[in-house]
């Protein structure tokens, strides 16, 4: 049985099924799919429109092949090799946008060869090569947390807006009891170009020492910045000190289980005068620094840590004593003690 098409067509008749081509409640005037052109589609307009888009894509090709030819500039070789040279992460420790930027300043001069800071010496040897000057001595520095609290210390607040240390940071100051501690939300972990830091168990940044650059991208993304809670400092610094409050020790205390109370117990510990307590807090002069681990052991917050190479050395190394390096490159002081049992065995 045949019905006529909703769509009011008086020339054919609609060849579908009644049920396919009954009224429904939403399109009551919308003609059924055997009745729309009979059934055929339209090759030729199609072809129309695909031929014109293709001549419009070749047109637009030419176009661009003439404008890269006329306009083209010429890059100076000298630069285009010590682009080649450097390592072309574009993290921007340099204080320049990109490697090319700094491979320009490089070529002209203007900046010397070690100033790709991510590079260290091997790439500063490389580029020296290129320009055809000394390199010099890289200073290696390492990202350093100053901060040990973590999820035991106090919370001000309950916090639950977004998971991002520069949003907690604008709510009346973070939810941090103390405004010197790091929030824990993982700001330099996303930052890091380099995969060199993850968050450990009590939500605290961990710095890989030996994937870490020293880009300082972590720091200055740290929204704790100007308290230095990160902090760039050489790799062979030997210990560090977990926290960089400057408030009272007494509320210091009770804002985290980890801070320093100016006891002054490392001070008189140490035998060669590198650590000193100012404005209530430990500092330690690295150029006197031995890596004995007095400090360490006598501190009753553990906010000292051993760090840097003495962090990575097998345990015994130092001091004779086994340490805790509170977490700081764990598989590489792992991997230190197997080698150093490896060479003890063959010795």
């Amino acid at each position: 049985m045949s019905r006529r098409c909703p769509s009011g067509s008086r020339a054919r008749r609609c060849r579908s099924s009644a049920r396919a081509c009954s009224r429904s409640a939403t399109s009551a005037s919308a003609p059924c799919s055997g009745c729309r052109k009979g059934g055929r589609m339209d090759f030729a307009l199609i072809g129309k429109a695909v031929g014109a888009l293709s001549l419009m894509g070749l047109i637009s090709a030419g176009l661009l092949a003439v404008a890269s030819k006329k306009f083209h500039v010429e890059v100076d070789p000298l630069i285009e090799a010590v682009f080649a040279a450097l390592p072309g992460g574009n993290c921007g420790a340099c204080g320049n946008p990109s490697c090319f930027a700094v491979a320009e300043l490089i070529a002209a001069g203007t900046k010397p060869a070690n100033a790709c800071v991510a590079g260290g010496q091997t790439v500063a040897d490389a580029v020296a090569e290129v320009m055809g000057v000394e390199a010099g001595e890289v200073a290696t520095v390492v990202s350093c947390r100053h901060c040990g609290g973590g999820r035991d210390a106090a919370r001000a607040f309950d916090y639950s807006g977004l998971l991002s240390c520069a949003s907690a940071s604008k709510l009346a100051g973070g939810d941090l009891v103390c405004r010197w501690g790091c929030f824990g939300y993982g700001d330099c972990f996303r930052a890091c170009p380099f995969d060199a830091i993850r968050m450990d168990e009590r939500g605290l940044p961990v710095v890989d020492l030996v994937a870490c650059t020293g880009c300082g991208i972590c720091v200055r993304e740290c929204p704790r910045g100007s308290t230095h809670l990160l902090e760039l400092v050489s790799e062979n610094a030997p210990v560090a000190v977990r926290c960089s409050a400057h408030d009272k020790p007494a509320p210091r205390k009770k804002a985290c289980p980890h801070a320093c109370i100016a006891c002054k117990k490392c001070e008189k510990a140490c035998a060669y005068g590198a650590i000193v307590v100012v404005d209530a807090l430990a500092v330690v002069d690295y150029a006197k620094c031995t890596a004995c681990g007095a400090c360490v052991d006598v501190c009753p917050q553990d906010c000292i840590d051993l760090f840097g190479r003495a962090a990575i050395a097998p345990a015994h190394e130092i001091d004779g004593k086994a340490r805790d390096v509170a977490g700081f490159a764990p598989e590489r002081a792992a991997v230190a003690d197997e080698g150093a049992s490896e060479s003890d065995e063959d010795a």
